[in-house]
């Protein structure tokens, strides 16, 4: 049972056996199920190859999270007491499953995930993505948005990292694919992805490099680290990237990498030490969303952590409600 379901008094719809609906929402399983919803969810089960320092086999099981995170997501509902707001009383939000992940074939599943995103798109319906792994949690996501879209696209990005060097590996003009090189590719893939409407925040550490940052001011995208963050407050920054990200843009696109969070924020996962808090995430998604958002994009989420669901739980009622404070959910409904 969910907490929606026993005040309800209704059955959860499932997935598939043994995973329910994301917050005990309907399930969508074909694109003429998603006329009417004004969200879909769409899982992407994606684990990913190693990274330097890491465990060979460190993010391979991150395939499981969509799931994890579905089951940890019925303990919540939608009402925010500080809002006087049930966020299922003003939008329809439904569950589309999960793309179709092809072990060891890349352009498969990016096809797959460009088939869903684009199936949420053409139905009128803003879009959550709940992955997974690079590349396809990020620039799959991205890039289908992307194709879809007439006019620029901007970005707003959190992550604790620039993930817009030619190559992590040293093997320059190989245009590889992966973590810290997706960003670089989106960019040469998408013409229309305008790094100059492109927000970045929370870099911090050694894990990143100077020709991180000497990319992004080459192509004049807006860097925000996580010092400045730290020095002025997420609300002044999210005020501030936000119409660098919209202005001018067709559509927008929000990437959450959950290692922009704290260390201390995901007991067992967290990533990185000096990020940003659970709080100062909120407020930028439930911003983002008040902004008019089109596609947010969780990656990285942990399998078996109830913190990380937690979050990815909080994060969507709170964008879900930034929507309708907004006014970006259609207007007869509610």
């Amino acid at each position: 049972m969910s907490w929606r379901s026993l005040l309800a008094g209704t059955e959860i719809p499932l997935v598939r056996d043994g995973v329910p609906s994301f917050l005990g929402v309907p399930v969508a399983r074909t694109p003429g199920d998603l006329r009417g919803a004004d969200v879909a969810l769409i899982g992407i089960p994606a684990g990913a190859q190693a990274s330097p320092g890491r465990r060979p086999d460190q993010w391979s099981d991150y395939g499981r999270a969509p799931a994890d995170a579905r089951r940890f997501s019925l303990r919540y509902g939608g009402y925010l007491p500080e809002l006087d707001l049930d966020v299922f009383e003003h939008a329809k939000l439904v569950d589309y499953g999960d793309a179709a992940i092809v072990p060891d074939d890349v352009a498969r599943s990016l096809g797959d995930i460009d088939r869903k995103v684009r199936d949420a798109l053409d139905a009128g319906c803003r879009v959550i993505t709940l992955g997974g792994c690079v590349p396809h949690a990020n620039y799959g996501v991205v890039t289908a948005l992307a194709r879809a879209t007439a006019g620029p696209v901007g970005v707003l990005s959190l992550d604790a990292h620039g993930d817009c060097v030619d190559s992590v590996w040293g093997r320059r003009g190989t245009r590889e694919l992966g973590a810290g090189t997706w960003q670089a590719r989106m960019w040469e893939d998408c013409p229309n992805i305008d790094p100059t409407r492109h927000a970045e925040i929370g870099m911090r550490g050694p894990r990143n490099v100077r020709e991180m940052v000497e990319h992004y001011r080459q192509r004049r995208a807006h860097v925000f680290p996580m010092a400045e963050v730290r020095r002025r407050g997420m609300p002044a920054v999210i005020a501030e990237a936000l119409p660098h990200v919209f202005t001018g843009s067709a559509r927008t696109w929000f990437s959450l990498d959950m290692d922009v969070l704290d260390i201390g924020v995901l007991p067992g996962w967290g990533d990185e030490p000096i990020g940003i808090s659970g709080w100062d995430l909120i407020h930028a998604v439930h911003a983002a969303g008040q902004a008019g958002i089109d596609v947010f994009s969780f990656q990285f989420v942990a399998p078996e952590s109830p913190w990380a669901a937690a979050l990815v739980s909080y994060a969507a009622v709170y964008l879900l409600a930034g929507w309708i404070l907004g006014g970006h959910v259609r207007p007869d409904r509610g």
